[in-house]
């Protein structure tokens, strides 16, 4: 027998032992093996008002403490002293207990909660228990369906959280009591909730984290990237700049008020014409000034010479602060910047925003998420040359969502991953190797050090080592936005270059994961675009990258072509009953189609289809419509006859990139036909400087779109009456596939059911 099975066994015993609970009432707070990481930390016991979870070695950055009174801090909801021990057991076994298998069965919930997730859990039982106190409750049994059912719509819920996913999670902790009742007192056994049979829970549960985030609006987006690049590649001037002020810095001061040094003061006056740039509160830039004298000045010299030798200078708060480092990068062919300015470099501005901009093309071209890629260390990218000469880019780090041991308990450190990127994403890389560098940076992201001589040395901690939050890349890619959109007037680049402000909100680096796939599946060109990122023109049959390298993006990118495909069988059936029309060799398939749709009357909004209509949606090959904007009409070519597709074929999917005029496939409808007259005016204005041989071509562009246009006018139908036509035609095979597609979801859901 190995060495750990003794150790299983007992794990075994500790984990299906009966709960004596006035043992427990009388011990510490933390007891169970696997969750004691820390037992030299100080141990709370049951009784007291202040949980610790140090002994549970919480990450930094975790509140640490439940207090179950409010102490010296006042709590908007409070745990009435009646149900204040009821809800210290129902902690406890969150704490040292894996959770009910009754509770996980169909949902992605964990044996054993981290401790983040039991403050979460924490903050919403007290909710609960302040709800209950209000309607008088002092023991859970007394609790039915109906009261449960009216504090999910009670304020306690809405007015914490909002949104779907937000209120599944304020409510499943909740719905969680009522799977603990084996092992609670009978006065503490809670009826279970008619909202916890996973129809409330479910919904959200199949769309994960990633794919419940706003997309980062196409405005922000393109123009983020173009100076994201633009940046990262003048990162050797940042870094030249990094280096010098640390060199000057770190270099021995002259003693303060020595004769040398009130002589050089009174020429730097003299050379300025009495006028010196001024610091912060108006006050002299005395260290620029001493920096820039190579050891000759102390920078408190500039007060001790206007009182000992009655000097005067005025101080402008407009005067730049140029350093002797020279700027080598150019953006549309001018330099980006007229100088190096001190205070930009000694306060770590342009460090913020050249690690933003190296940030964000790394998330962009991997598909990270925020946190892998912030704790990517020194020496992540790897160059691998390929036998036709090119090269690939890896980048080696670790992942850390989903990442669990044999007991079921989160690794916070992950585990190893690699990615595969492109070009861009490895320069970011190297910029941010070039900068940790110059800074004697431990980190490859690392918070700017301020370069002074008065830096605070009592941390003792090295440069870099300081922990880069969430938060803080935001700050930083704000910063980077404002400076960007700066040097777009500076530069006179247009409005195409500014960066808009995102509707959504704040640009964080887990938007990029799902920015990243929406672009890919519903922007023109953008299969190319997923065969250069992941290898393959279809995520369908690519699991990441395949072997080692792994994305995690194939789900997310399914998830975005079928939120795709809803849109447009949505928008057409809307566009429909508001007169529009449509002409075609499929106009009626796409009538066939939206007739189905609405058939299987899928709910309004794409965000409310379960898990199974998700799937069904997607494998009915009769709902395929497709949105061709590249080629100004719609794909409803059949996935189940690849042999009546024109164009090049994948997998039995027709390649939109490749889409033919003649392929019997193809709808117009007024929208895309609106789209040919812009394009045919466009080419109308194009001719104005186009020489002969190149105005002839484009006349005969025009030609064939206004023949094009006039043979819509003439033959269009409202789309309307075509679905009207194509439902009183009888077709007794229509409903027999859709019950073949039927029956085989409902196998694939069995089946996933057996798995779990």
């Amino acid at each position: 027998m190995s060495d750990e099975a003794p150790t299983a066994v007992a794990q075994t015993q500790i984990d299906t032992d009966e709960v004596h609970w006035p043992t427990i009432e009388s011990g510490p707070v933390v007891v169970h093996p696997l969750r004691l990481k820390c037992p030299t930390a100080a141990m709370s016991m049951f009784d007291d008002d202040k949980w610790s979870l140090r002994p549970m070695d919480v990450p930094r950055g975790i509140v640490q403490n439940l207090h179950w009174t409010p102490g010296h801090r006042e709590q908007r909801y409070q745990i009435p002293q009646s149900l204040r021990d009821t809800f210290k057991r129902i902690i406890w076994l969150s704490i040292n207990r894996p959770a009910p298998l009754s509770y996980q069965a169909g949902t992605n919930s964990c044996a054993w909660l981290s401790a983040a997730s039991i403050q979460d859990r924490f903050g919403s039982l007290r909710r609960f228990a302040h709800f209950l106190g209000e309607h008088g409750i002092s023991q859970l049994r007394e609790i039915d369906v109906d009261l449960l059912d009216s504090y999910m719509n009670s304020p306690s819920v809405g007015g914490i959280v909002s949104g779907r996913g937000l209120e599944d999670q304020e409510l499943g902790p909740v719905a969680a009591i009522a799977h603990l009742a084996d092992l609670l007192p009978a006065t503490d056994r809670m009826v279970e909730p008619s909202w916890s049979d996973g129809t409330r829970g479910s919904r959200s549960r199949s769309q994960g984290s990633d794919n419940s985030k706003a997309i980062i609006h196409p405005d922000t987006f393109a123009p983020l990237l173009w100076w994201s690049q633009q940046i990262v590649g003048c990162a050797p001037d940042i870094a030249a700049a990094v280096k010098w002020l640390n060199q000057m810095q770190s270099r021995p001061w002259p003693p303060e008020c020595s004769s040398a040094g009130l002589d050089a003061v009174g020429q730097i006056v003299t050379a300025r014409d009495g006028v010196l740039p001024a610091g912060k509160d108006s006050r002299v830039a005395a260290q620029y000034l001493a920096t820039l004298q190579n050891a000759k000045v102390h920078e408190m010299d500039f007060r001790h010479w206007r009182r000992l030798r009655n000097g005067s200078f005025a101080t402008d708060s407009t005067l730049p602060q140029p350093i002797p480092v020279p700027v080598g990068c150019t953006i549309e062919g001018r330099p980006w910047l007229s100088h190096m300015d001190f205070r930009d470099v000694r306060e770590g501005k342009l460090q913020r925003v050249l690690q933003a901009a190296a940030v964000v093309l790394v998330c962009a071209c991997t598909g990270m998420r925020g946190e892998e890629c912030r704790r990517l260390e020194r020496g992540a990218l790897r160059t691998v040359p390929r036998p036709d000469g090119a090269t690939s880019y890896r980048v080696v780090g670790r992942i850390f969502k989903g990442v669990r041991d044999a007991e079921d308990q989160q690794l916070r450190d992950g585990k190893p991953w690699v990615w595969a990127t492109i070009k861009p994403g490895a320069e970011a890389i190297l910029a941010l190797e070039l900068l940790a560098e110059a800074s004697g940076s431990a980190g490859l992201i690392a918070h700017p050090e301020v370069v002074g001589r008065r830096r605070s040395k009592a941390s003792g901690a090295l440069p870099g080592t300081r922990e880069v939050t969430a938060q803080n890349v935001v700050l930083w890619i704000l910063e980077l936005i404002e400076f960007a959109n700066g040097l777009v007037g500076e530069h006179e680049l247009g409005c195409a270059h500014k960066i808009d402000v995102d509707p959504a909100g704040n640009v964080t680096l887990d938007r990029f994961r799902r920015s990243i796939a929406w672009h890919i599946v519903n922007q023109p060109e953008g299969l190319l675009a997923a065969g250069v990122q992941f290898g393959h023109m279809k995520s369908t049959t690519t699991d990441g990258y395949g072997s080692t390298i792994s994305s995690g993006m194939a789900a997310t990118m399914d998830h975005e072509r079928t939120r795709a495909l809803y849109s447009t069988l949505q928008d057409h059936a809307n566009a429909a009953r508001t007169g529009l029309s449509v002409s075609g060799p499929a106009a009626k398939r796409l009538g066939n189609a939206l007739n189905r749709f609405e058939a299987n009357r899928f709910p309004g909004t794409y965000a409310d289809l379960t898990k199974k209509e998700e799937r069904r949606l997607r494998s009915d090959p009769d709902l395929a419509v497709r949105d061709n904007p590249g080629h100004t009409c719609l794909c409803v070519a059949d996935p189940m006859k690849p042999e009546t597709m024109a164009c090049a074929r994948e997998d039995d999917e027709p390649n939109r990139n490749d889409c033919r005029t003649y392929c019997g496939g193809r709808v117009y409808t007024d929208a895309t036909i609106a789209e040919d007259r812009k394009e045919a005016a466009r080419l109308r204005r194009s001719l104005e400087s186009a020489n002969p041989i190149m105005a002839a071509r484009i006349n005969k562009r025009i030609k064939h779109i206004e023949q094009h246009v006039a043979e819509h006018e003439a033959v269009a139908k409202p789309l309307l009456q075509i679905m009207a036509q194509e439902r009183d035609k009888v077709d007794p095979t229509s409903t027999a596939r859709l019950s073949e597609i039927a029956r085989r979801t409902d196998e694939s859901d069995s089946s996933a059911e057996k798995d779990v």
